[in-house]
C-alpha cells in the first residue's frame, strides 16, 4: 500500500471514531465531555479527518490520471 492510501485509510477511520464518540458524548454524558473534550470537539475533528481523506484522494485521482 501507497503512504497517501495509508494515510487516507487511517484519517477516515480517526474520523468515523471521533463521529461515534460525538454521539455518544452527547446522548449518554449529562456533562457533555468524555475525556476532557466536549461533543463539538470531536465533530470539530472528524471535520478535519474527513477533509483530509477527501483531498488524499483527490490528489491520488489525479496522479493517476497523469501516469495514463
Amino acid at each position: 500500500m501507497t503512504l497517501k492510501r495509508v494515510l487516507a485509510y487511517a484519517s477516515g477511520l480517526i474520523a468515523v471514531i471521533s463521529m461515534f464518540l460525538a454521539v455518544f458524548t452527547r446522548l449518554f454524558f449529562s456533562n457533555k465531555a468524555l475525556f476532557g473534550l466536549s461533543a463539538l470537539s470531536y465533530l470539530r475533528v472528524t471535520d478535519t479527518m474527513l477533509l483530509f481523506t477527501i483531498v488524499i484522494l483527490l490528489l491520488k485521482g489525479l496522479r493517476g490520471k497523469e501516469n495514463q
